[in-house]
C-alpha cells in the first residue's frame, strides 16, 4: 500500500503547474500516466464493486492519488473561467467544502437506506434519458470530490487526520462511485478516463432531439440564438451564485452526416433559493442541441459538464441548433417543447432583466451574507436532486440541512481571509487535498 504524493520530486513551481507533483501531465495522456501508477483500479466500477461498504487501504489510496491529479488536471482547465467580483467565490466554495465534509456523510447513508445501492444505480441512470436534469455528471463527481476536497482542507487545519473518520471517507467514495457505475454501467466513473468525451444519452433519445434542429444559415437567426445563449447562460450563473451548478454540456455526439451534437443544459428557475423570483416567467431549464462540423472544430468535456475546443471559438463555427424547454424539474421527457423563436427572444430578455436584479441585490448584501448564501448553493446542489426524487428533502431542509457545522464556523476566518491562499494552494494544486489513509 503506497500512495504517489509519497514519492513525488523536489517541489519547483513551474514544473508542478504543467505536471501534476511535477510528474504526470495533463489530459489524456496524464489519465494513462496517472493509472499506470495507481496499486489498484479502483478509479472504475464493477457490479461488485460499489456494492462494498468497506474498503482497503489500497483501494482508498488509488482513488485519492487519481482524485488528486483529476482536480489538478479540471483547476488548470478553468483557470480561464472568469467571475463576476460581485460574489466571494472561492471563500464560499472553500467553506462549502468544509461544510460537506462533515454533514455529506449523514444525509448520504440516510438516502442509501432510503433507496438501496440497486435504487442510486438506478436513479443515476437519469442522465442517461433526461435533459434538464440535475442528476447528472457534474453530480456525480462534485458529491464525493467535494466533501473529500474538505476533508483535505480539514486537516491542514488540524481538525481531522488522515486516518480519522474513516468510515465517513469510505461512505463519500462509494456513494460517488455509485452514482458513476449507474450513469456508466461500468468502466471508467469519470470522463477523464473516457477520453474526456461525455456521450452519456442514450442514441435513441439523442436522436429524437437532434431530428428538431434547425439550419442557423440565416445570419439573423444565428444572432437571436447566440444572445439567448449568452443570456440565459449568464443568469444561470448568477442564479447560482457564479458557479457552472447552473449550467452542464454533454457531448461530443458524433451523428451519421460526420458532424456531431454537444447538448447544453441552462438551468433558469431553481425554486429552492430564496432569491428565485428573479426567474419568474422562465422555464425551468432550456436544453440547446447544437450541431458542428467534425472537420473545423475538436472539443473535449470534462467531469463538470465544461467544453473545451480547439478552435477555441467553436460557437463561430455551429450549423444547426434545436432548442428546448423543460418547464419543471419534473416536467416528463414527453412533455419537452421546442422553443419557438418568439420564446427565444421573450427568455433572453427575461434573463438579462433577471441578472440585472441579481446585480443590483448582491450589490446591496454584505460579504457575510453572501458567503452564507454561496455555502447554501454549494452544499445544497450535489444531494437536493436525489433527496427530491427520493421524497427526503422537505425532511433534510427541516432537520437542519443548512445549519453551518461547527468544524464549517471555525474554518471561516482563515478561508475568508488572505491567508487562505496559504492552505488553498497545496491543498487543490499539489495533493494537499487528498492525504492517503494508512492500514
Amino acid at each position: 500500500m503506497t500512495s504517489i504524493t509519497g514519492g513525488a520530486p523536489a517541489f519547483d513551481l513551474d514544473l508542478w503547474l504543467t505536471k501534476y507533483l511535477g510528474m504526470i501531465p495533463q489530459g489524456i495522456a496524464g489519465d494513462a500516466e496517472i493509472r499506470s501508477r495507481l496499486t489498484t483500479p479502483f478509479v472504475d466500477t464493477t457490479d461488485e464493486d460499489v456494492r462494498k461498504t468497506r474498503l482497503s487501504a489500497d483501494e482508498i489510496n488509488s482513488w485519492l492519488d487519481y482524485a488528486g491529479w483529476n482536480l489538478w488536471d479540471f483547476i488548470l482547465g478553468r483557470a480561464s473561467e472568469g467571475e463576476s467580483g460581485l460574489i466571494p467565490r472561492q471563500e464560499y466554495e472553500t467553506n462549502s467544502f468544509v461544510q460537506q465534509w462533515n454533514t455529506y456523510p449523514t444525509w448520504i447513508r440516510q438516502l442509501t437506506d432510503e433507496l438501496g445501492v440497486d435504487g442510486l444505480l438506478g436513479l443515476a441512470q437519469t442522465a442517461r434519458h433526461e435533459v434538464g436534469t440535475k442528476i447528472n455528471v457534474t453530480r456525480n463527481w462534485a458529491a464525493s470530490v467535494c466533501p473529500i476536497l474538505g476533508r483535505g482542507i480539514g486537516i491542514t487545519l488540524d481538525q481531522d487526520t488522515a486516518d480519522s473518520r474513516r468510515d465517513d471517507l469510505e461512505t463519500l467514495i462509494q456513494f460517488g462511485r455509485r452514482l458513476q457505475h449507474g450513469t456508466w454501467g461500468g468502466g471508467s466513473g469519470l470522463v477523464s478516463g473516457r477520453n474526456f468525451t461525455l456521450d452519456v444519452l442514450a442514441p435513441e433519445f439523442l436522436a429524437q432531439l437532434v431530428a428538431q434542429a434547425q439550419s442557423l444559415e440565416d445570419p439573423e437567426k444565428l444572432q437571436a440564438f447566440r444572445r439567448f445563449n449568452a443570456k440565459t447562460e449568464l443568469f444561470g450563473f448568477m442564479l447560482h451564485y457564479d458557479c457552472r451548478a447552473g449550467m452542464g454540456d454533454t457531448g461530443p455526439y458524433p451523428l451519421p452526416d460526420g458532424r456531431f451534437a454537444i447538448v447544453r443544459d441552462h438551468f433558469l428557475n431553481e425554486d429552492i433559493y430564496p432569491w428565485a423570483g428573479v426567474a419568474e416567467g422562465l422555464p425551468y431549464a432550456v436544453t440547446q442541441v447544437m450541431i458542428f462540423p467534425a472537420d473545423k472544430v475538436k472539443v473535449t468535456i470534462n467531469d463538470i459538464m465544461t467544453t473545451f475546443s480547439d478552435p477555441s471559438n467553436y460557437l463561430d463555427y455551429i450549423e444547426s441548433v434545436a432548442v428546448f424547454a423543460r418547464d419543471t424539474r419534473d416536467t416528463p421527457m414527453a412533455e419537452l417543447r421546442v422553443v419557438t423563436a418568439e420564446e427565444m427572444a421573450t427568455y433572453a430578455q427575461i434573463a438579462q432583466k433577471g441578472t440585472l436584479s441579481m446585480y443590483r441585490d448582491l450589490a446591496k448584501k454584505s460579504t457575510e451574507q453572501k458567503i452564507r448564501d454561496g455555502i447554501m448553493v454549494y452544499t445544497r446542489e450535489f444531494l437536493f436532486p436525489h433527496a427530491m426524487k427520493a421524497g427526503l428533502w422537505d425532511k433534510w431542509v427541516a432537520e437542519g440541512f443548512d445549519t453551518l457545522h461547527p468544524n464549517t464556523e471555525a474554518a471561516w476566518p482563515t478561508l475568508a481571509s488572505p491567508k487562505a491562499a496559504e492552505i488553498l494552494t497545496p491543498v487543490l494544486l499539489f495533493g494537499g487535498g487528498f492525504p492517503p489513509v494508512s492500514e
